[in-house]
């Protein structure tokens, strides 16, 4: 599996993601391997990032078929080149539901029983027409949720959601540079919770310049790693002597605290 994240900032946004991924091979077998994407098409208004959670085998089959035909025929359909909207809503959502159908519901017809092993999500994030940034949560059934703020994805979701709840209060304050580190951070301290979660942090970050909007996928000297993990260790054992110490006061003892204050 895998641990997304996407944070919207106010002069951009930052999406992450892990590298552990597990292959079957008889049995699982664990590689690192790239999770961040960066999708551009001559059908598209602008490029388009994307994270991939789930399955290796389905996420390679859902970006293939994107870029050979998703992309050209939901343009031809709409007869006009595709915004972050139109790729959520009419090549996401049509691509995941075809790959649901073909490896789920028509592979356990065909043999009868439920074989198949079927595990698709992804973060997608762009522009639309008039530039404003956004980004989906395309959910495994091919349902296309919209984010705001901040958002997860993986079998790291729910403890990436709690390190984001404290890094970022105010989702859309802080800037690229700030997020990158962020992102960083969230994706390290869930390495330490969840062991699917693993290796050398991904990050993509999308950028207006000059009316056009970039996305890049940064090199891994310009992403703070060094020490990340053992920084979150610290940050985890801190609010662990919190609880501790919450847990343990006496009604008594802490109404001693609140007439000290």
């Amino acid at each position: 599996m895998t641990v997304g994240v996407v944070v919207r900032c106010k002069d951009g946004m930052v999406l992450g993601s892990d590298s552990l991924a597990t292959f079957t091979r008889g049995v699982p077998v664990a590689r690192h391997t790239n999770k961040v994407y960066v999708i551009e098409h001559e059908d598209l208004h602008h490029p388009v990032g994307l994270i991939g959670a789930g399955m290796t085998a389905f996420i390679d089959k859902f970006v293939d078929r994107v870029k050979r035909e998703g992309i050209s025929v939901a343009a031809k359909e709409k007869k006009k080149k595709l915004d972050i909207v139109d790729f959520s809503d009419n090549v996401c959502e049509t691509i995941v539901s075809i790959l649901l159908k073909e490896y789920v519901f028509d592979k356990n017809k065909f043999f009868g029983a439920p074989l198949a092993d079927y595990s698709l999500s992804m973060i997608v994030a762009g522009s639309t027409f008039d530039g404003e940034l956004r980004a989906y949560h395309i959910h495994g059934d091919g349902i296309a949720e919209s984010i705001d703020g901040y958002g997860t994805t993986g079998s790291g979701a729910a403890y990436a959601e709690l390190f984001l709840h404290g890094f970022i209060p105010e989702p859309g304050r802080v800037t690229v540079d700030e997020a990158v580190k962020l992102t960083t951070y969230t994706v390290k301290g869930v390495e330490i919770m969840d062991p699917n979660v693993g290796g050398n942090t991904q990050i993509c970050v999308l950028k207006f310049q000059d009316d056009k909007l970039v996305v890049t996928v940064l090199e891994n000297s310009k992403i703070p790693q060094s020490g990340a993990k053992d920084k979150m260790e610290d940050i985890l054992r801190k609010i662990s002597t919190e609880m501790r110490k919450t847990v343990s006061e006496t009604p008594r003892s802490r109404q001693k605290k609140q007439s000290a204050k």
